[in-house]
């Protein structure tokens, strides 16, 4: 295909752990495709250096990451209101998501941390890009806890029983000074809102529910100061 001539781009959706050889594999071919790979980019830090190593070598193709929830409706609107200044600068990013266990994949790849990265790589990706935007800095240091405790327990594949982590708290300390919290439970079916999304700036808060409304909070007064779809 990729010797064909026929195709710009290259569209990459296939399971974590093929997304590291599939990558190389297109960014050094002789000819240039642009390339948007379904996120993690990779399952492990050293091949997203050499991923992001090789890429800049290429400066002929474009290679993105698809993080979608940053263009989820509720999600934009937010980052709308943290670019606008409206809260200060922003000093401590809150993100819960309780929610069902990982959905049925083909062979159920997604059960594991070799295949996957790990839950916090292959679902909570999402939820760092999104405090990395809000704070506007890089991470420096990263501290969490998480447990194997409900999901999965009972499953085999091929003699082997499921690795990966089913809840877990994170903190991210930025460079900047602003901290970031993920509380993550993946086996709370059926909680009113699966996805919640605080942002306190210094002057301001606003926070937000997947899919419901927001709040703002100003000042003192801890009741809300405006509330809309």
């Amino acid at each position: 295909m990729l010797d064909s001539g026929l195709c710009d781009a290259v569209i990459i959706s296939s399971p974590n752990m093929t997304h590291y050889e599939i990558l190389m594999d297109i960014i050094n071919h002789r000819k240039p495709h642009h390339i948007l790979v379904e996120k993690p980019l990779c399952t492990t830090v050293q091949h997203c250096k050499e991923v992001a190593e090789a890429a800049q070598q290429r400066p002929d193709i474009l290679v993105q990451v698809g993080l979608e929830y940053r263009y989820m409706s509720p999600v934009a609107k937010l980052i709308d209101i943290v670019k606008s200044g409206t809260l200060g600068q922003v000093r401590m990013v809150a993100i819960r998501e309780h929610r069902l266990p990982f959905l049925v994949k083909v062979n159920n790849w997604n059960r594991f941390n070799c295949n996957s990265g790990g839950t916090l790589v292959e679902k909570c990706c999402h939820f760092f890009d999104l405090m990395r935007l809000f704070a506007a800095a890089n991470p420096v240091r990263v501290m969490a806890s998480g447990a194997i405790d409900v999901n999965h327990k009972d499953e085999v594949y091929d003699g082997k029983v499921p690795d990966i982590i089913d809840n877990a708290y994170v903190i991210v300390e930025f460079d900047n000074g602003s901290r970031g919290m993920l509380d993550l439970c993946m086996f709370a079916e059926g909680s009113k809102n699966e996805q919640e999304i605080s942002v306190v700036g210094d002057i301001g808060k606003v926070q937000t529910q997947l899919y419901d409304v927001f709040h703002f909070y100003f000042g003192s007064n801890s009741l809300p100061k405006s509330t809309f779809c």
